[in-house]
């Protein structure tokens, strides 16, 4: 059965850095990349106004190598309850960006928190990151037609 008891995220210190040179630091949460790796996650910036669907959203083909933002202050408030898109429950976003990642689940039918499911796909998160400047700043280049890519770069040390 899924422990619904709150706990303390981790406080691993992380960084989206955009293709531009713009810095957005914060907290990883869900699977941390291996020490044997270069500890770095690459691909298009991309986000999503969805309040609700962000299970949906993580489960999209056209999401698939994407670092996902998303708008919504919290996410994860749900769970995961393995209910993705189109039947499928494979998270394919490269990565995932959140302002406030729920740290419990609140509906009976969550099988984890978000948090357990990325790290059991293998997929990192940040929190902590101030999503609102975020997306701005990618609203700002797609109006002016351009694709942002970034990277999430992982900081050893604890915070």
């Amino acid at each position: 059965m899924f422990d619904n008891t709150t706990k303390q995220p981790q406080r691993t210190r992380a960084t989206l850095v955009l293709d531009d040179g713009s810095a957005f630091p914060g907290f990883v949460f869900g699977a941390t990349p291996a020490a044997n790796t270069s500890d770095e996650i690459a691909g298009e910036v991309a986000f999503t106004a969805d309040m609700f669907g962000y299970e949906r959203e993580l489960c999209e083909a056209n999401r698939q190598g994407q670092i996902l933002v998303f708008a919504s202050p919290q996410v994860g408030n749900v769970g995961w309850t393995g209910e993705g898109a189109s039947g499928s429950t494979e998270i394919t976003a490269a990565a995932v960006i959140v302002r406030d990642v729920a740290r419990i689940a609140s509906n009976h039918n969550a099988q984890r928190t978000l948090a357990e499911e990325l790290a059991a796909q293998g997929v990192t998160g940040l929190w902590g990151v101030d999503t609102r400047k975020l997306v701005r700043h990618l609203a700002n280049a797609a109006r002016e037609g351009k694709t942002v890519r970034g990277q999430v770069t992982v900081d050893k040390h604890e915070a």
